[in-house]
């Protein structure tokens, strides 16, 4: 994922490798961010529970779930965790331009 951002011209990336430090992430700075992508099967602390700490921070940025649960309804499950949207694994590059510009408003 950061390869492909990067090739994408995304020059500011930053990574957390659990859910409990992407939480502390946003605490730390939470105007930094244009858009969080949110892996759904993290250690420590899972995507969905950690979009919910950062919902509950009042942090308003948009958080997409990346994720290979893509089935009928597991959007509802994102959304009411405080997901504004998903992107599918695998990762295809031009539906995830298609989500980025859609919430970074590109």
């Amino acid at each position: 994922m950061l390869n492909l951002l990067q090739t994408l011209a995304f020059e500011r990336i930053d990574t957390a490798w659990d859910g409990a430090e992407a939480v502390r992430r946003v605490k730390q700075t939470p105007l930094s961010y244009s858009v969080i992508l949110m892996e759904i099967n993290m250690p420590v602390l899972n995507g969905l529970e950690a979009a919910l700490q950062i919902r509950g921070m009042g942090v308003d940025v948009p958080i997409l779930a990346l994720t290979a649960n893509a089935l009928k309804g597991d959007m509802e499950t994102y959304a009411a965790k405080g997901m504004n949207d998903y992107i599918e694994k695998p990762v295809h590059r031009n539906h995830l331009l298609q989500v980025l510009w859609k919430w970074m408003g590109a």
